[in-house]
């Protein structure tokens, strides 16, 4: 069982985030990032990330994911038989991971125009983010999954079915496995209280003392078995050794 005090501060982080991304980043941002150049942002502060550059952090590998499913319905849409093709992506990210809280965190300070802002102004937004970016992560693996679909009944069945799980109804379908650790048992759940960050899966970073994602493993690999929009199943694999900063594993 996860134990009260990470509870609460994964809790803290579901609260302090809830209106720090921009809606438009969800519209717009997540899906035009990826005709940016590659560079290695987290080689520098995070303060100095241009909003695209943390959106990225956001949206790519080696932190984030996303996975996309296409169907077809006839007779509804555009097309030559009037056919209208669906898009259902699910965003994954590993929101235990310092660059991941540290993009969100500078989604909030550019939102706040945080370098125009004097140094007493600067204190108070930072004071603001010190719950994302002190979260204590020592013991958990949180993975953050969420949704967009062109289909706004799917979108709403897919809030439904976060609200509908629990800790208890997710285990026997929700695993995080390593090349030694194969389908590593959800320690908790959270739903979603907001659309950006999504639904929250906690896992535990150690099992009797050995870590369950080492430096030298290839990949690791969250999946959910029976979702609405997957397909059924949503399956996302992350290369391990990419997953570094400043030469240290990053989860």
């Amino acid at each position: 069982m996860l134990a009260a005090g990470g509870r609460k501060n994964i809790g803290k982080l579901m609260l302090r985030t809830s209106n720090s991304v921009p809606s438009l980043l969800i519209l717009v941002g997540l899906f035009v990032v990826s005709i940016l150049p590659a560079t290695p942002i987290t080689d520098k502060p995070f303060k100095d990330w241009t909003l695209q550059e943390a959106i990225r952090v956001l949206t790519e590998p080696p932190w984030a994911q996303k996975e996309t499913f296409t169907r077809i319905i006839g007779g509804i849409g555009s097309g030559v038989r009037g056919e209208k093709e669906i898009y259902n992506t699910f965003f994954v990210r590993f929101l235990s991971a310092r660059p991941i809280r540290e993009a969100y965190a500078r989604v909030k300070q550019l939102e706040h125009h945080y370098d125009q802002l004097s140094p007493e102004e600067k204190d108070r937004v930072d004071m603001s983010l010190r719950p994302v970016l002190e979260l204590n992560v020592e013991r958990w693996i949180v993975v953050a999954v969420s949704f967009r679909s062109n289909d706004p009944d799917l979108e709403s069945r897919v809030r439904q079915f976060w609200r509908d799980q629990t800790t208890g109804t997710l285990q026997n379908q929700t695993f995080l496995s390593s090349e030694h650790f194969p389908q590593i048992q959800l320690a908790a759940y959270y739903p979603p209280s907001e659309e950006v960050i999504g639904a929250k899966f906690v896992f535990p970073r150690d099992i009797n003392g050995v870590p369950v994602v080492l430096a030298e493993d290839k990949t690791v690999t969250f999946e959910l078995l029976d979702i609405p929009g997957a397909n059924p199943h949503l399956r996302v694999t992350f290369e391990v050794a990419e997953m570094t900063k400043k030469g240290q594993l990053a989860l």
